[in-house]
């Protein structure tokens, strides 16, 4: 009866130390769980940033390629101009 009482008793310790390392594995699941969301929301972050950034950067080329066209197109009508005034001159 003593062997089977002490036998008990060291299983019941064992339980409570596996339920402890049971909660401790939780508690860390948990916690990279919070940080693995918290680097995907960061990444997204990044992400939409770079986009916005790269967003600005084609919209930047587009304005500069505009104005290069209307100055082209300046320079055209001036030399247009100049060459009939010339002809009309001759």
């Amino acid at each position: 009866m003593y062997a089977a009482r002490t036998k008990i008793t060291n299983l019941e310790a064992e339980v409570a130390t596996l339920k402890e390392k049971v909660e401790e594995a939780q508690a860390d699941r948990e916690r990279v769980e919070v940080e693995l969301n918290a680097r995907i929301v960061n990444k997204d972050k990044d992400l939409a940033a770079k986009d916005s950034e790269s967003l600005e950067i084609d919209l930047e080329v587009e304005m500069v390629r505009a104005d290069t066209a209307e100055e082209s197109k300046k320079a055209a009508v001036e030399a247009h101009d100049i060459s009939t005034s010339t002809l009309n001159v001759a």
